[in-house]
Formats: C-alpha cells, sequence, structure tokens
C-alpha cells in the first residue's frame, strides 16, 4: 500500500516553515497560504515530507538511536538514511572524501574485478557548470512549446518552469557530484556500478554525510558532452550520486514499505 503523507498531515501542528517544499522530491507539495498542499499524481510515497518536519506534522515515530550492536545497527541505518536534497554550505574536505570512496575496495563487482571510476566534481561551483546546459537548453527550446508539452506529459510542469528561471532542480547544488563510470566492456557495468553507489551511499550516512541519487542526470548524460571527460571515455555512467552535509536532518520514522517475498522450492 501506497504511503499517503497527507491521511496523516495535522494541519494545526504545522508553522509554514516550507521544509516538506523542500525536500519533496517530485514537486508534490506546494506552499499555499503558508500551509502545504499536496499534489497526488506526482507524489511517490517517499515520505521525505514527513521525515523532516521538524513539528511532527505527520504524526510519525522517532527515529530510533543508533545501537553498538552491529545487526541493529545495520538496520538502523537503514531506517535513518533519507534523501538529502538541500545541503549546508560546507564542502567535505579531499580527505573525507577518500574515506567515503575507500568503501569501493569492498565493493562486489563482475569477475571482482573492481572496473569502476569515480568522477567527483567538488565545489558549489561544478554543480552550477553542470546545471548550465541543461537551462540554456530549456531557454532555447521555450520558443517551440516543447518544454511546456514535456511538463505537462511528465506531470512536472512546475518544475519545468523553476528550472527554466534558472533554479536547479537537477543537481540542487550539491557541493559534491560523483559519476559512477564503469566500462561498458565488462556484462555486468551496470549493476556493478550501482552496488557500488549504493555501498558509498550508506557510508557517507554513518559519515554524516547526506546523499541523493540523481537518475535525471544519468539518463541525460548522453546528451550534455559538456560534462564528459577523456578520463572515462568508452564508460557509461552506471549511476550518480550527489552529497554534501545536510541543511536538515530527518527527524521521524516514516512507516516501513510493503513487499512481498515468493519462494519457490523445487524438489
Amino acid at each position: 500500500m501506497k504511503y499517503l503523507p497527507w491521511e496523516r498531515f495535522a494541519g494545526d501542528r504545522c508553522n509554514g516553515c516550507g521544509t516538506c517544499v523542500e525536500v519533496c522530491p517530485t514537486g508534490a507539495v506546494e506552499l499555499v497560504g503558508g500551509k502545504p498542499v499536496f499534489r497526488i499524481d506526482p507524489c511517490i510515497g517517499c515520505g521525505h515530507c514527513g521525515a523532516f518536519c521538524p513539528v511532527n506534522s505527520f504524526n510519525l515515530e522517532p527515529l530510533p538511536g543508533i545501537p553498538s550492536n552491529a545487526d541493529e545497527a545495520y538496520t538502523a541505518l537503514l531506517a535513518a538514511r533519507r534523501t538529502a536534497r538541500s545541503f549546508a554550505g560546507r564542502v567535505p574536505g579531499k580527505e573525507e572524501l577518500h574515506e567515503l570512496l575507500s568503501v569501493l575496495e569492498e565493493s562486489p563487482t563482475g569477475r571482482n574485478s573492481q572496473g569502476i571510476t569515480v568522477r567527483v566534481l567538488v565545489g558549489a561551483e561544478a554543480s552550477r557548470r553542470l546545471f548550465s546546459p541543461i537551462r540554456k537548453t530549456l531557454r532555447l527550446l521555450r520558443p517551440t512549446g516543447l518544454p511546456a508539452i514535456l511538463g505537462k506529459l511528465t506531470n512536472t510542469a512546475p518544475y519545468v518552469s523553476r528550472m527554466m528561471r534558472g533554479e536547479d532542480l537537477v543537481f540542487r547544488n550539491a557541493p559534491v557530484v560523483m559519476f559512477f563510470m564503469v566500462s561498458r566492456n565488462n556484462v555486468t557495468w551496470r549493476s556493478d556500478g550501482i552496488i557500488a553507489a549504493a555501498t558509498v551511499m550508506y557510508k557517507a550516512e554513518a559519515m554524516g554525510l547526506g546523499t541523493f541519487w540523481n537518475g535525471v542526470a544519468e539518463k541525460l548524460y548522453p546528451f550534455f558532452p559538456s560534462w564528459h571527460s577523456r578520463a572515462t571515455r568508452g564508460f557509461g555512467p552506471a549511476a550518480v550520486l550527489c552529497a554534501g552535509y545536510p541543511a536538515a536532518r530527518p527527524r521521524w520514522k516514516v512507516p516501513p514499505r510493503d513487499y512481498r517475498v515468493i519462494f519457490e522450492v523445487r524438489r
């Protein structure tokens, strides 16, 4: 069953801070008259709006502390990790990034070849340069009406309009952008890169960093040559991970997602 945040929302607690709007990845929440309004169609049920609410307007349970027991600690880490889409001004240093990426030594890959190259762009200017060609393309296409059609077809019209006005809703001004590049010669290249990015994501959480998966940038990568590097020619982007020190931390536990397990016993 999909998590529907508006069913839990208690308007009398809301202070109109707009945090839920900032952290929503699909633009499903808007602030109208100082109160959030939820759009049903774009909502993906991620629960970020409630998890980051400073006054618990969504009636969620507090997050548990991180215990010393390894198994419990891992479970708590999974529960605590939420996507970060707004970042503090502090930029992680090179030593921190080396520590973050050191977990790649343990990341499983096809044939255990570790054929992964992570291209790391650091600093606010880096994400601005990455977003710049997207904004220019949207503005060039505006007379054709294609951006408006795209926004309507994908139910992201407000996002497209905001990006044309110069708001970076792709890289979110992240101070660190990591392209996980893998040689396409390896038959498992894409899954290798995804596993590596997931490993780094949880290491980041343990270090106090926030991340978000940038699937939009991954899909757009072939169309923007300015994003490419000679050092990774012939490689494909299996994942794009944006990171930095988050501007806010989740405070409440999002209800668990439903899942199914199908056991097949063959004799």
